[in-house]
């Protein structure tokens, strides 16, 4: 039997205890100042924490010497006192001072960065970076999540940065069906390049990221920072360090672009009409029997399938969604022009379209621990976790062990009860069960981003991130 203790318990008890020793003596000072970079407001109600601790121990968590807590602390920037008693400090020891930004108990801001002090020729004042946690809702929208999806569709424009061009221009359309179409366009440098896609948007799990899956090999992510503005992200879903601007804005009016690439999808056809269904979009247009559509009907009367026609055969295409009228009814609508066809893939079938994945029943499969990218050995089985929600049990494998742990959710909190665990030895992947292992007992925030899983400590580190196993 493994007992595990959350690193937040341990931290609370601390936080109770010491600073009272400390500020009665009165004797030492730990003096500072923390910012963020970010260039947004923050509503009423943010509370800014700043703690001095015991850092010595890398296998443990931190021992807290002295707090400083200051209640609708505002806007940066954050000035602290943290008294302490210097007969309690241990020369030969390392001690730290470490922020955060909370908004009704959520994490918004913390240090990822070891600030040392008082000990080893370290100063005893300090000036902090506070860094914005993923999924954290920095605006004044914040306990209101996604509001801007009320209103759709919609069209976000902005030029980027680019590293090697003038700016990147973004068009974004994302429509009420959880479809959208994205037109990037390189500037300046010659010849200006500009790239189509179209797919599925979610939102995660706290409803303040947007996620993109189309053609693309991975999502493309952005934060929602109020009804009319999208934040671009890193690839991981986290906040840009930098100051240039990263920010789409609401268009005035609805102006979808005319998107032009190749697409995937099943095409059928039947009574001089034809339709298309496209796969990472999910939406489903009339084909123009126009450009290179005789080819496509003429490969779909020919191709093998399982019934005649209408039955659908996958399609590839190299195509325009244009607006034009239809046989019958009002107009003009999305339709497809069919400028390149490509080929017939009989028997295969769209996949589901991307979303976010439920957090329960979900088989969660490591993809990488906190920042550093550490998966399974080739040839292992990657560590898993499945949680069941009517037993509100977990179960799964550290990629050595099978283990079976009680859990609580509330909201996006999300606490591990003490488990048991087999005990095999696994030579060569000791150091990633291991890892596995104190991510579980860390973990108290979830969010689920699309198919991806991320688990959080108390100071919003990211500990683990998972991917949704695709079904059979």
């Amino acid at each position: 039997m493994k007992t595990w203790i959350p690193a937040w318990v341990l931290l609370a008890g601390c936080m109770m205890a010491a600073p009272a020793t400390a500020v009665e003596t009165g004797e030492g000072m730990v003096r500072g100042s923390a910012t963020f970079r970010e260039r947004i407001a923050l509503p009423p109600g943010v509370v800014f924490e700043a703690t001095l601790q015991d850092v010595s121990r890398m296998d443990a968590p931190a021992d807290v010497v002295a707090v400083f807590r200051q209640e609708d602390a505002g806007n940066p920037p954050y000035r602290f006192e943290l008294a302490y008693d210097p007969a309690k400090i241990i020369p030969s020891r390392r001690y730290a001072v470490r922020a955060r930004l909370t908004l009704a108990g959520r994490l918004l801001f913390t240090t990822d960065t070891v600030y040392p002090v008082i000990t080893q020729g370290h100063p005893t004042s300090v000036e902090l970076l506070l860094k914005r946690v993923a999924g954290a809702a920095g605006r004044s929208g914040a306990g209101k999540p996604g509001e801007l999806f009320v209103t759709l569709p919609a069209t976000f424009l902005g030029v980027l940065p680019c590293a090697d061009c003038a700016g990147i221009e973004y068009h974004l359309d994302v429509m009420p069906d959880r479809s959208y179409a994205l037109r990037t366009r390189y500037l300046g440098g010659g010849e200006e390049r500009s790239f189509d896609d179209i797919g599925s948007w979610a939102l995660s799990s706290d409803g303040i990221t947007l996620a993109l899956k189309g053609g693309r090999e991975a999502p493309v992510f952005f934060s929602i920072e109020d009804d009319d503005t999208l934040r671009k992200l890193d690839l991981m879903g986290r906040p840009i360090e930098s100051a240039a601007n990263h920010d789409l804005r609401r268009a005035g009016a609805y102006d979808p672009i005319e998107p032009r690439l190749t697409m995937r999808g099943m095409f059928r056809y039947m009574a001089d009409a034809a339709d298309f269904t496209e796969c990472t979009s999910g939406r489903q247009w009339p084909v123009a029997m126009e450009g290179a559509y005789i080819d496509l009907e003429r490969a779909y009367t020919a191709a093998p399938r399982e019934g005649p026609p209408p039955v659908p055969v996958m399609a590839l295409v190299e195509g325009r969604i244009a607006m034009r009228a239809p046989m019958e009814g009002p107009g003009p609508v999305p339709t497809l022009l069919v400028e390149k066809f490509l080929r017939l893939v009989p028997g295969e079938s769209c996949p589901p379209r991307y979303s976010t994945a439920s957090l329960t029943g979900t088989r969660w499969v490591l993809a990488a621990l906190g920042e550093e990218g550490r998966v399974a050995p080739e040839g292992r089985a990657a560590p898993h976790l499945v949680l069941q929600g009517a037993e509100a049990r977990a179960v799964g494998s550290n990629g050595c062990n099978r283990f079976m742990a009680g859990y609580t959710v509330e909201a996006d909190r999300i606490q591990f009860s003490p488990g048991a665990t087999t005990r095999m030895a696994c030579p060569g992947v000791e150091e990633l069960a291991a890892g596995f292992d104190r991510s579980i007992e860390a973990a108290v925030r979830w969010r689920v981003l699309g198919d991806q899983l991320e688990l959080y400590d108390a100071d919003g580190r990211l500990l683990a991130r998972f991917q949704a196993e695709p079904a059979p």
